[in-house]
């Protein structure tokens, strides 16, 4: 195996063609995570992006390794906390030694949370899996809604905003950056009401997705849907699409109004406007909370875990993870988040 390593500034522009067309051939990274536009969006505001050029035989390309290097030369993916999926950029079938990687990269670990399982390198170093809930369309809303329960009911919240606040518009992507503003502020807000970490605390985070919402490629691009009830923006969500694939990702409300559920009601009239925009699959990501579960009806499976060369920092993070089980398993895994998102540092 033959690996060349590059900062990404330092890659040539063949790089990103040769990247699709390895894409081109697997379906599992069909995801706009894994397209070379959000890696570039990313290495725009961030200046530890690199990439790993590996071939087996020192011919061409037979795989890419995108990562950011953090302190002590531990890896984590392109995009760190905001990446949903991450793994080798590679062909079907591809494997090799991800221990022998890390040592070429020279790097002391690489840390995954969302990894396909078709990822034959990575998944083998796995410490569990779960599920990423999806919505397929592909038959079309009208055959999806009449499978869903969850449907009915929400619609029945639409008549209620309605008859409160005013008729509904919607508009599947919306051009003005208001919109966006106003939708960052709102989720800034919702990370401090509900103790959640707020990753806008680096600037750089509210950079990458202006950046991904002004994008407007054929095969990436940002999505911004928006809800008003009459006059009122009452939601809206920030996504990213590779067609035929949106990801869902940034949604926020306006919390006066609450009551009437308006993130679901915008969901679900982006569910209903998704196959004329081209839309077969809503992808909703890591986690089982219960409105996703409501509305799924498709999961793949993803793992997380870690790939480590010996090394004293290797002990420390082996007993932190430990520590990390033992909370999870006696329950105190929320109580635990929301002590780390009061007190952790502001590190960039």
């Amino acid at each position: 195996m033959r690996v060349l390593l590059r900062r990404w500034n330092d890659c040539r522009p063949d790089l990103a063609r040769a990247w699709l067309e390895i894409r081109r051939r697997n379906p599992a990274l069909a995801s706009p995570y894994f397209h070379p536009k959000f890696a570039e969006i990313i290495a725009q505001h961030r200046d530890n992006v690199e990439v790993a050029q590996i071939s087996e035989t020192g011919l061409g390309i037979d795989a890419l390794f995108v990562f950011q290097r953090t302190e002590n030369n531990v890896g984590v993916p392109v995009g760190h906390f905001l990446s949903d999926y991450h793994g080798l950029i590679c062909a079907p079938g591809f494997r090799c030694d991800p221990h022998e990687l890390l040592r070429r990269c020279k790097l002391t670990a690489f840390d995954f949370g969302q990894l396909p399982i078709s990822d034959l390198s990575f998944s083998r170093f796995a410490e569990g899996t779960g599920p990423s809930l999806r919505i397929d369309l592909s038959d079309g809303f009208g055959s999806y809604s009449r499978s869903m329960r969850a449907v009915k009911s929400e619609q029945i919240k639409i008549r209620r905003i309605e008859r409160d606040i005013g008729a509904l518009r919607f508009a599947m992507h919306d051009d003005r950056e208001s919109v966006l503003e106003t939708l960052l502020r709102w989720k800034e807000e919702q990370y401090k009401r509900t103790g959640v970490i707020n990753i806008f605390v680096h600037p750089w985070v509210a950079r990458v997705l202006r950046d991904i919402y002004r994008t407007r490629l054929g095969d990436f691009a940002g999505v911004l849907s928006s809800l008003h009830a009459g006059d009122v923006l009452v939601a809206a969500h920030l996504g990213m699409r590779s067609t035929p694939i949106l990801h869902h990702w940034f949604p926020a409300y306006e919390w006066s109004v609450k009551t009437y559920s308006p993130g679901l009601i915008l969901l679900l009239k982006m569910l209903e406007h998704a196959p004329a925009a081209g839309l077969t699959l809503l992808d909703l990501g890591q986690g089982t909370p219960e409105w996703k579960t409501r509305f799924a009806n498709a999961e793949q499976t993803i793992a997380y875990g870690s790939v480590e060369r010996w090394s004293l920092r290797y002990v420390r993070r082996a007993t932190r993870r430990a520590a990390r089980a033992a909370i999870i398993a006696v329950g105190l895994e929320e109580p635990a988040r929301r002590f780390y998102a009061h007190r952790a540092p502001r590190r960039a």
